[in-house]
């Protein structure tokens, strides 16, 4: 797929303008109200699968409290996006980078409303820093690329979702996006904005990542406070040092040139979700925005200059994670132990 130049430098925006198949492309808008008592995603997006029959728009939307999942499907000539801006129309459904409006029903669903975002804090670019991605924004062919559009902004509005109005005016959201060919063949990503600390967004994704007929383990995190602004990744000099996956819990030690990071996170009962595989929403995983992450962030004198516990966390640990532990873990009879 040829990007052009202003893609390339604004990948939240639209990136499959020029998209062969297999290509999906979505946008992941986070919604927590002011009394945490309700947390909504919703994903609008498109698929080509590798036949004409299979390409169509979407839009997903989950309520966590309700369990309540919808993929709403919509032929693909309603799909329309802006390659310089967000701004992607799917029907009469609207999403850009200030907020969005909904109006869909069927026989199944209602979504419906209007949502405003306001202090808006985009994430940091600036020179070949074209998003998180760094330097891997200008590598061609990759599998999976993902994007951060908004660390944190406050709500206004409220939704009209199968029978509930729900009102997440002062709430909090988060919005970021993936595009590619399909998701990796295992990851781990969660993110929070929930800390005692107000302004603090916190995101962590790792994944195993094909690469020239091998594979590496990619990681991508940040961590946003008050007055900070930190990227670990893989590119930047990061590694892991201990990494340890379950069914429902995550815990890391990641080594990075400024310090380290320890992370722990406990995912909690989720919603099953439609994934891409070669362009086509066959995949699943099962997400939560329920989870609970502890992280612990230390200077290289190894003095403590961030803690803190982040509720109402996105958080999804995809089958076959585990290959992703380090040190590797080697099955014994009935128990797994470290190499």
């Amino acid at each position: 797929m040829r990007r052009s130049i202003n893609q390339i430098i604004t990948p939240a925006s639209f990136q499959g303008t020029n998209s062969k198949a297999p290509y999906f492309e979505g946008w992941y808008y986070k919604l927590v109200n002011r009394d945490r008592s309700r947390s909504l995603a919703l994903i609008p997006g498109l698929a080509l699968g590798e036949r004409k029959d299979q390409a169509h728009a979407f839009l997903q939307a989950v309520d966590a409290q309700r369990g309540i999942v919808a993929y709403l499907r919509y032929p693909l000539s309603m799909f329309h996006a802006d390659h310089r801006r967000v701004d992607v129309r799917i029907g009469n459904n609207r999403f850009q980078t200030t907020g969005f409006s909904v109006n869909h029903e069927d026989d199944t669903h209602t979504l419906q409303g209007e949502m405003r975002f306001t202090d808006i804090e985009p994430y940091p670019v600036g020179g070949l820093h074209r998003g998180i991605m760094g330097p891997f924004t200008f590598v061609p062919f990759m599998e999976c690329r993902h994007g951060v559009v908004s660390l944190r902004h406050r709500l206004e509005g409220s939704l009209l979702f199968d029978g509930e109005w729900i009102d997440f005016t002062d709430g909090e959201g988060y919005v970021e996006k993936d595009w590619g060919r399909s998701f990796p063949s295992a990851w781990v990503w969660l993110q929070a904005s929930h800390f005692a600390q107000p302004g603090t967004s916190f995101m962590f994704s790792v994944a195993q990542i094909p690469w020239l007929g091998r594979h590496f383990t990619g990681l991508l995190c940040f961590l946003k406070t008050k007055d900070r602004f930190i990227r670990i990744a893989t590119y930047n000099g990061a590694r892991i040092e201990r990494l340890e996956i379950t069914a429902d819990r995550v815990e890391a030690r990641i080594r990075h040139p400024r310090g380290r990071l320890d992370m722990e996170a406990v995912l909690s009962p989720g919603s099953v979700l439609r994934a891409p595989k070669n362009g086509v929403m066959i995949g699943s995983i099962e997400e939560t925005l329920e989870a609970v992450v502890t992280i612990r962030l230390y200077d290289r004198a190894g003095h403590v200059w961030f803690e803190g516990t982040g509720s109402h966390t996105a958080m999804e640990i995809s089958d076959g994670a585990n290959r992703l532990a380090v040190p590797p873990v080697r099955p014994v009879g009935n128990h797994s132990i470290h190499q």
